[in-house]
């Protein structure tokens, strides 16, 4: 723990790392301030959903037909009155069939696969058709553009933000006695500068994490402050309101568990910590494996950028297997986020892949370091 400390200490006396982030701060202040319209929109959803709650039955209709007529109101009473259960009608199977017999009509191993993720979900569509989930509010009609825009902007720049501060200050923990020129001193100290690299890497990674929910909760006290959720943190995600579009298809939202707007939101962050955590390793280790920080730092942004051209040219290809093994990568899961959770269409063949690739990146990549810091604190240095 005394070397932890010493470690974060480095990291907190370090000006660029605090300028750095009210860089990113104001940058997040800014997609706030984009979003102001759709802000009052969302409001007004929540205040309805406040003042007759969230569930939208016959109580709900005949309440709401007693207020004054307002444009909001109109769209929410008519999607009330016809009480649509969308989990009842909504297609899985065409839903399969479309990616079976469009782009991966070429491969039978993948629409195997892909067969055997949505047989896999039938079962939670049922079960949110007899629990009614579609019938909550949310917050009405601006409840799908609010939610792209909290987790598919806001929340994707905060979980990059987090990242590229997690993976640039273990590189500078890694590189700190090299830029200072204290190499030779810490090598002939009693713990020796090699065996200093574990430590390194598990402060950059708790630091991560750390700087992630610095980030999170300064940007979301701002968002929370102007954006009205005081009547939809109960109501259900998987609102008839909220949906995803993929490959011009628009389904449901339709996640792995009952996930309330609130819950949601804990998942994403917890999930997101993790995220931020498994760069720093991966830093981490390319930064243990080699000789100075400026030669890992170009080759963390190669492999980050090359896999995702890889995925790319994968798909062009119809090389599926490739494609999907390289879903597992962060950069994939990165530009997932704004369908955590869900079945997320051709970015995942597992329930929870977004989860799993994060818990195997973790554990790969610690791994990974551990193996690194064996082998310098026995390599000889002659």
């Amino acid at each position: 723990m005394r070397l932890l400390c010493h470690e974060w200490r480095k990291l907190l006396r370090l000006p660029v790392l605090w300028g750095f982030l009210a860089l990113c701060l104001a940058f997040n202040g800014l997609l706030l301030y984009q979003a102001d319209g759709l802000r009052g929109w969302f409001n007004q959803g929540s205040a309805l959903a406040s003042t007759l709650g969230q569930r939208m039955d016959g109580a709900f209709v005949q309440a709401l037909e007693q207020r004054p007529p307002s444009e909001y109101g109109s769209a929410v009473l008519d999607a009330a009155r016809t009480g649509e259960n969308i989990f009842e009608t909504f297609q899985l199977d065409k839903l399969c069939a479309y990616y079976q017999n469009g782009v991966l009509q070429h491969s039978p191993w993948a629409q195997e696969k892909m067969a055997e993720k949505y047989a896999k979900l039938a079962p939670r569509q049922a079960h949110l058709a007899q629990t009614q989930a579609a019938l909550d509010l949310y917050a009405g009609p601006a409840t799908q553009a609010a939610h792209q825009f909290l987790y598919g902007t806001l929340f994707r720049a905060l979980t990059a933000e987090g990242a590229i501060l997690g993976m640039l200050g273990t590189l500078f923990l890694l590189g700190y006695e090299g830029m200072h020129r204290t190499t030779l001193m810490v090598y002939s100290t009693r713990t020796g500068r090699r065996r200093l690299v574990l430590g390194k890497l598990t402060a950059g990674a708790l630091a991560a994490g750390a700087l992630f929910l610095l980030l999170c909760a300064v940007t979301l006290a701002a968002y929370f402050t102007l954006w009205d959720y005081r009547g939809v943190w109960g109501a259900s995600v998987s609102s008839q309101f909220n949906y995803i579009t993929e490959l011009l298809v628009r389904r449901p939202f339709l996640p792995w568990a009952d996930f309330t707007v609130g819950g949601y939101l804990a998942a994403a962050v917890a999930l997101g910590t993790l995220f931020c955590g498994a760069c720093a390793l991966l830093a981490g280790l390319i930064g243990a494996l080699t000789p100075n920080v400026y030669s890992a730092a170009l080759l963390l942004v190669l492999l980050l950028l090359g896999g995702t051209y890889l995925q790319t040219l994968a798909a062009q290809e119809e090389a599926w297997q490739g494609y999907f093994l390289l879903n597992l990568q962060p950069t994939a899961t990165w530009l997932s986020l704004s369908g955590w959770f869900t079945e997320l269409g051709l970015s995942a063949l597992v329930p929870w892949q977004e989860t799993k690739a994060t818990l195997l990146c973790l554990a790969l990549f610690a791994g990974g370091g551990a193996l690194a810091a064996w082998f310098l604190a026995r390599k000889d240095v002659s």
